[in-house]
């Protein structure tokens, strides 16, 4: 129809755009600080890339970091340009994976299995592509290592899944799940290049005094955002969330107060610990009947990576609104089993409230002081939270029937 045809297109032209206006504030956006980590990398001479207060990611991401530095030697917006455009092909090949890792082939951009979800998580895509993030490259590592795994390439499947673990710490939390499968193989081929990449690595091209003196500063600044007691109301964790909740002091920087309780952060960060041995609890007995095989090559695998997925911003001590960008796979799914107008109301309710939290929330439609106001109560973790608990119906749902053609002919 010629109305999808129209929204893909504005769609693309918008991304386009972004990417445009990015280039237009290289002062302002996330990639020159990536550059700038990496030149304390290249310049070598005992400084330490842990000193500058943006960089908060694993010791791994220096090798990127001082890559993309090379790059912006050359021209600083050339390199952003090809970074952005790459996001925006990780992004393509996310929508690609996701159907085939369900067992259907992939639909065109003009489809509404492809437009409803990006729709849905546009506003988030958006924040991605504003700040130059690098989320997307994340989604897209582990989704191609989970399709590696369905192609029994558990090799080249771990090493996706370690450079994704080894860019952002939180996909660890697959590392496990893997195990719970029992993918022996899948495991083992992670674990070991998490070994390489993480260890091995950073010892040779370092020495082991500052490859170690690098853990221990990242492991310092990751220690201190979990006990953070004055969260930003930019971080939609759900620790963050917690905090703002259950402490007087979390809500310091924000322009609301929302404490209904007056208890200390390391109280809270305690019951956000059980938490996240609860949510592992539940998860396990809910797909506890998916007795997968170890190449993972089954659509109910795929809805419980789904939801890992839209579990891994929530569950991040420090989650910004482009970290989740991971929410699009679970708005794929969800959609996939959509129940039709007039039936699942509450199904219906909780789609709509959803994008009201994640997208209707958006400055461009109710002001800066407004969407501040709102993620101080949490917006986005409440519709992160909603998207949550769709994605788990949609994971214990039958796939959908392909439909029948109706002017073939019957077998007798």
């Amino acid at each position: 129809m010629k109305w999808r045809q129209a929204v893909a297109g504005l769609l693309v032209l918008l991304a386009a755009a972004e990417i445009v206006r990015s280039l237009g504030r290289l002062d302002g956006v996330i990639f020159t600080g990536y550059t700038q980590v990496g030149e304390v990398v290249l310049q070598g001479g005992g400084g330490d890339p842990y000193g500058l207060r943006i960089n908060t990611w694993p010791p791994f991401f220096l090798f990127l970091a001082a890559g993309l530095a090379l790059v912006a030697r050359v021209s600083l917006a050339g390199g952003l340009l090809l970074w952005q455009v790459g996001s925006l092909a990780a992004l393509w090949g996310a929508l690609r994976l996701m159907p085939r890792l369900a067992g259907e082939e992939p639909a065109p951009l003009t489809s509404t299995a492809v437009l409803v979800p990006l729709l849905m998580s546009a506003r988030l895509l958006q924040e991605h592509f504003q700040h130059t993030q690098i989320n997307l490259y994340v989604l897209f590592l582990i989704l191609l290592a989970f399709h590696l795994f369905q192609q029994r390439h558990n090799g080249l499947g771990g090493l996706a899944l370690a450079v994704a673990v080894s860019l952002r710490a939180v996909p660890i939390i697959l590392l496990p799940y893997l195990l719970y499968r029992r993918a022996w193989r899948a495991a083992g081929w992670t674990a070991g290049f998490l070994v390489v990449i993480n260890v091995l690595l950073p010892v040779a091209v370092f020495g082991s005094n500052e490859a170690t003196e690098r853990w221990r500063s990242w492991r310092a600044i990751a220690t201190a955002e979990t006990q953070d007691p004055t969260p930003g109301y930019s971080n939609q964790s759900l620790l963050a969330a917690l905090k703002r909740v259950l402490t007087n002091a979390a809500s310091a920087r924000d322009p609301v107060k929302l404490a209904v309780a007056d208890w200390s952060t390391e109280r809270v960060v305690r019951l956000f610990y059980a938490f996240l041995a609860a949510i592992g609890m539940a998860f396990a007995l809910a797909f506890w009947g998916n007795q997968s095989p170890p190449t993972l090559a089954s659509a109910r695998s795929f809805g419980e990576l789904a939801v890992i997925l839209v579990l891994m911003p929530l569950i991040s001590p420090l989650a910004w609104k482009a970290h989740f960008v991971t929410l699009l796979v679970g708005y794929w799914l969800i959609w996939r089993v959509m129940p039709p107008p007039g039936k699942g109301r509450w199904v219906w309710s909780l789609w709509w409230a959803s994008l009201v939290c994640l997208t209707l929330s958006a400055p461009a439609l109710v002001g800066t002081r407004a969407r501040s106001i709102l993620e101080s109560w949490n917006v986005i973790t409440v519709g992160a939270l909603l998207v949550l608990g769709l994605t788990v119906r949609a994971a214990k749902q039958p796939p959908p029937r392909p439909p029948t053609n109706a002017g073939a002919p019957t077998r007798p």
